[in-house]
């Protein structure tokens, strides 16, 4: 589950300053503190400028040999210590006390809050514009861009009429929900399926055994991460309460690398492209 920040995009935190582009600097040492913010700056090409990332995104090949900041609520000590002069944080993925922190002491700090594909492609632009690399952020968002194109065009659910609801299992138990103002949520309506959780549910929702029989999902999409492979094997076990569900007794579970999925970056048009894929093996 990931916690509130409301900030507008881009926005520099705990300070303003009226400055012109040409006036701010090119960073040189950038701690990028959420796996979304790494992924987004490794695949602009500037991984070589990270001194710091999140254990988060330890995953990522470009991490390697750089110094690990903490999860959620980063060390602040080890950061200063590496003398940043730009911090990459998410809305969702980074305390945002630290956030207000990092700006109070001088570094400046650039925020991503994405909640749908379009705007992944609005942070790699945010993103592209501090580090100086806008080019290399227009021609990536055109390159993600025609990929999804391609996926859409692909996908089996949208030459479908009906059955084709979907549910996005975030956690098994208690279950945890992807509502459809989400990138999750996002990925499943570009795929041509209809999420089956109501606006109205809200974000990320905790919902009983009993609703989930209610909304009864014809297929169901989720993640699988060394942290989550145990929960989602015990809970979808013979005769558990998730067998109810004719999607899990009949093997209409589509599984993603949680990398890709619970992660609003470049990769999460790896997940469409997947998902796509897999759709032909469970759809009618």
């Amino acid at each position: 589950m990931r916690l509130p920040f409301r900030s507008l995009r881009g926005l520099v935190l705990g300070f303003l300053v009226a400055v012109t582009p040409a006036a701010v600097a090119i960073p040189r040492r950038v701690v990028a503190l959420a796996p979304s913010a790494a992924e987004i700056i490794y695949a602009l090409g500037a991984a070589e400028r990270v001194v710091g990332v999140s254990d988060f995104a330890a995953d990522l090949p470009e991490s390697k040999g750089k110094v690990r900041l903490g999860g959620f609520s980063p060390d602040l000590e080890r950061i200063a210590a590496l003398r940043p002069d730009l911090a990459i944080v998410s809305r969702d993925g980074t305390d945002r006390r630290a956030a207000d922190r990092l700006a109070s002491l001088g570094v400046r700090v650039v925020v991503t809050d994405a909640t749908s594909l379009a705007g992944v492609f609005e942070d790699i632009r945010t993103v592209g514009s501090a580090l100086g690399k806008t080019v290399e952020a227009d021609r990536l968002v055109a390159t993600l861009k025609r990929r999804v194109d391609n996926a859409q065009a692909r996908s089996p659910a949208r030459a479908m009429t009906g059955h084709r609801t979907a549910l996005a299992v975030i956690w098994p138990d208690p279950p945890v929900v992807a509502g459809p103002s989400t990138f999750v949520g996002d990925l499943l309506s570009l795929a041509g399926l209809d999420n089956v959780v109501p606006r109205s549910a809200g974000q990320w929702p905790r919902i009983s055994h009993e609703t989930l029989v209610a909304w009864n999902p014809r297929l169901l999409v989720r993640p699988d991460t060394a942290q989550n492979r145990a929960a989602f094997r015990d809970a979808f076990a013979p005769e558990s309460r998730w067998r109810l569900l004719p999607a899990v007794r009949d093997g209409r579970v589509v599984v993603l690398p949680g990398d890709w999925l619970e992660r609003p970056g470049p990769r999460l048009v790896d997940a469409l492209e997947a998902l796509v894929e897999k759709l032909r093996g469970v759809l009618p």
